[in-house]
């Protein structure tokens, strides 16, 4: 069974750039704050990190910008796990601002133990089984839309 995790939010005042919409930067934010609500629905949140020492790091995102959004405008992150295992999850997330598709990202997610230095360490059993049933199976996620690529342009010629 899988799982969407929701967060809401409205574009401030202070998200606005010289183009009069919200400054790239923002949509990450927005989307951090979504890993956060996602992390305390899987059990890896604030009372996890006291606790445990550990906690996950973002390794690696990828966003496709779709339309702009204006100061005052309510986006909805939908956020999906569609790949997991026992150190990492993978995210796909999508930016939704009146029912239209603005923004999507991929994030590549890392379970951490901070002491006595920082490094990689495997999750609990019982957060791996929240994340395999919050998991899409790979049918569905192959059919999320602007999935990540690779980037690059094409050879002169």
């Amino acid at each position: 069974m899988s799982e969407v995790f929701t967060y809401r939010t409205n574009v401030r005042p202070e998200w606005i750039d010289y183009n009069g919409h919200m400054q790239d930067c923002y949509y990450g934010l927005i989307f951090s704050l979504a890993a956060d609500e996602v992390q305390e629905a899987l059990g890896v949140g604030a009372r996890y990190r006291k606790a445990t020492g550990c906690t996950i790091y973002l390794v690696e995102d990828h966003k496709v910008f779709l339309r702009e959004v204006k100061e005052g405008a309510e986006v909805i992150v939908e956020a999906r796990v569609i790949g997991a295992d026992a150190k990492r999850f993978h995210l796909h997330k999508q930016m939704f601002e009146g029912g239209e598709l603005v923004c999507v990202g991929e994030y590549m997610e890392l379970h951490v133990n901070q002491h006595p230095k920082p490094h990689a360490t495997a999750m609990p059993d019982e957060v791996c089984e929240r994340l395999n049933r919050a998991c899409l199976s790979a049918e569905a996620a192959a059919a999320l839309p602007h999935r990540a690529r690779a980037m690059g342009l094409p050879a002169a010629g």
